[in-house]
């Protein structure tokens, strides 16, 4: 057949050309489509369209939060929560193992008793039709069976109560175990990690998802272990009285398995969810219990509601969603059952008419029909709790298997008095203090001056935002060195960098000749004390936290400190004076006073280096003149930083730093820079503000 010429060309270039007039089609549906589910008007104004577009954005950011908080919330590895929550319990190894008994005993035992209900309604229904009976024998017979069937429940009764004590044993000595390895392996994390989190989020592990954790190891793993003998003793005497019976409910027990899979295949995501959710409530209830007075000030009380019945209502939510799909499982399976049991009397009464089984047999049969189906439902909850457990177990050992502080550190601080013949030799409490180096030979000692220098030093917290940019400060022993500035300038960046609170990026800071990072972390900040402008008291009486700084302090060193910090006055004027309880907040005495604490808390510590952090930003201008004077009989011979935004302050240190946006931009003492009239000069005449 000759190909037809057409009026564009031949019968090819018109197939050609609708090939390539097909991406375009598509896409133009593609796009009508989306504008029909959109439901797009035809003639939308520029206002109506900006309006969708942030309407369909924040949908699609609400979704993807979502999408993402399910993701997290979703345990990585189940297999390995379970194995290393497990872990927890081979110190009771022996004890789980005669719970496993005595739970296999519980329920062999309490079937076995139930089953001498056969005997006994056969009797009775043979006394019953009987011409004759023997109205006495029967009775007999009865009671024998009635009295067996009693010990047997009392039996497993009395075996189930102390397993049940048992496994309350263990649980609460696996979670306290938990519960002490957190606690422990938080002290050993980096300040960084407490940066990106919020106390609530952290303090739920420690209650929520270790309770969760408690439920599992107390309750869920014997019903677990119950749930499933039942569950095989039961359907193993179905099929031995009538295995033709128990055919025809096969299908039943088939719905209810496809009936807890389908189930906890719903709820699983949402509990974990929910997990999550009570974890935000918390952190938000504990940070705004917490600054509960800055509340009040703003006078921000309904959008700090507002803000709680958000996470609130998202939690609320979230649980009534699990609850809900998770509460089909009881009614789905009591219809299940309850249609089975008509089924079973219906065809059971006819096998019993044809003689193939007696009415005891049957009567039991009907009973295990009937409640079968709760032990597979036990089963079904108690994976439920299961994922639940292990969503909080992870959780936990989500923190357990954060990297602690690094240290590396070789050098440590140590005490040396000289012995009888003049030689240097290491003591417990006593002798001045130095630096135990290790070398080739052995090791050398360098005496404690606090000769600190900032050598070049660079440091970011985020990677790619510098906060300190080639700084260096030279400050020698028993000098005075003040860091002044705008806020964020790193003046206090600089004082953890020296603490090794965090890692510097570049450059190195050498302390009496040797770099910081060959000392070991804790006896670096042994050397150092710190007054931080957070006024931070522990429960316990003010002698308690003053003896904070030094833990075997005498109670003539407590009042020796306080009388440095000028807390001594006020102490001495409270009911109970230095046995005074302070609550954890502080907020039974002042602020100014709490700080004052503070301050004789650094002071008994001795240390040779001082780092003082806006320290008397908290108290007014008579008290930190009193500090000063007090402070300046600690400040001998010892090396000082002070970060002030009063540069009253700072006249008196022999240097001063000017920092900005992390530079050092002035560097002299008071009248130094004062002739120079930059920086220091705007802000110490009030020409420049520092914000």
């Amino acid at each position: 057949m000759s190909r037809l010429p057409t009026e564009n060309g031949t019968e090819k270039d018109v197939k050609n050309i609708a090939e390539k007039e097909k991406p375009k089609k598509k896409k133009l549906f593609a796009k009508k489509k989306e504008k029909e589910e959109k439901k797009i008007p035809e003639n939308e104004t520029p206002e109506e369209r900006e309006k969708r577009e942030k309407e369909e954005a924040e949908r699609a950011e609400e979704k993807k939060k979502k999408e993402e908080a399910k993701k997290k919330a979703k345990p990585k590895d189940m297999k390995q929560a379970t194995k290393r929550l497990f872990s927890y319990l081979k110190d009771f190894k022996g004890l789980i193992i005669l719970v496993c008994v005595f739970v296999v005993l519980t329920t062999v035992i309490g079937f076995v008793a139930s089953l001498a209900m056969m005997p006994v309604i056969n009797t009775i229904a043979e006394t019953v039709v009987a011409e004759n009976p023997d109205i006495s024998a029967a009775f007999a017979y009865i009671s024998k069976w009635l009295v067996l069937m009693a010990i047997g429940f009392l039996l497993s009764s009395s075996l189930n109560l102390i397993y049940t004590r048992i496994m309350l044993y263990v649980s609460s000595k696996t979670l306290a175990n938990m519960r002490r390895d957190l606690f422990n392996h938080i002290q050993t994390l980096p300040l960084s990690f407490f940066d990106g989190r919020k106390t609530g989020e952290i303090m739920s592990r420690f209650t929520n998802d270790i309770s969760r954790v408690s439920d599992l190891v107390s309750n869920t793993l014997p019903t677990l272990i119950t749930s499933s003998i039942s569950a095989v003793l039961t359907v193993g005497f179905m099929i031995i009285a009538s295995w033709k019976l128990t055919l025809t409910i096969t299908v039943a027990v088939v719905l209810m398995f496809m009936t807890v899979i389908v189930i906890t295949k719903k709820c699983s995501p949402l509990f974990k969810e929910q997990q999550k959710a009570i974890g935000e409530v918390n952190g938000y209830i504990e940070e705004y219990i917490r600054g509960i007075k800055n509340v009040k000030l703003f006078c921000h009380e309904e959008r700090t509601k507002e803000g709680f019945s958000v996470l609130n209502e998202n939690y609320r939510k979230i649980g009534v969603r699990a609850n809900i799909i998770g509460g089909f499982m009881g009614p789905l399976m009591s219809m299940i059952t309850r249609v089975n049991y008509a089924i079973v009397v219906i065809l059971g009464a006819k096998i019993v008419m044809g003689g193939g089984m007696d009415i005891g047999t049957l009567t039991t049969y009907l009973d295990k029909s009937k409640s079968y189906g709760t032990p597979i439902a036990q089963i079904a909850s108690c994976y439920s709790t299961l994922v639940s457990a292990m969503a909080g177990a992870e959780r936990v050992f989500e923190i357990l298997d954060t990297p602690s502080e690094t240290d590396e550190g070789r050098v440590t601080l140590v005490r040396l008095i000289k012995n009888a013949l003049g030689e240097e030799e290491e003591a417990e409490n006593e002798g001045s203090f130095a630096w135990k180096v290790p070398t080739e030979d052995g090791s050398r000692y360098v005496p404690l001056r606090g000769d600190i220098k900032v050598n070049d030093v660079t440091f970011s917290y985020v990677e790619g935002t510098e906060v300190l940019k080639n700084v260096s400060v030279n400050a020698e022993s028993g000098t005075k060195v003040a860091f002044v500035g705008s806020t964020g300038a790193g003046k206090t960046t600089i004082t953890n960098l020296i603490n090794r609170f965090y890692e510097i990026d570049k450059g190195a800071i050498i302390y009496d000749g040797i770099d910081i990072k060959d000392i070991k972390k804790a006896d670096l900040r042994k050397s150092m004390a710190m007054v931080l402008q957070d006024t931070r008291l522990f429960a316990g009486t003010i002698a308690d936290n003053i003896r904070y700084g030094k833990l075997d302090a005498t109670d003539e060193e407590v009042i020796a400190a306080a009388r440095i910090a000028n807390a001594h006055s006020f102490i001495e004027k409270l009911p109970d004076g230095y046995e005074t309880d302070i609550r954890s907040d502080g907020n039974n005495i002042s602020m100014g006073q709490a700080q004052l604490i503070n301050i004789a808390r650094a002071a008994i510590a001795k240390a040779p280096v001082l780092i003082l952090d806006e320290a008397t930003s908290s108290v007014d201008t008579r008290t930190e003149r009193l500090i000063e004077v007090g402070m300046d009989s600690i400040m001998e011979e010892r090396t000082v930083f002070v970060i002030a935004h009063r540069l009253s302050t700072v006249r008196n240190s022999e240097k001063i730093i000017v920092l900005e946006k992390g530079e050092i931009i002035e560097e002299g003492n008071h009248q130094s820079l004062i002739d120079l009239g930059g920086k220091y000069y705007q802000l110490y005449t009030g020409t420049f503000e520092m914000k």
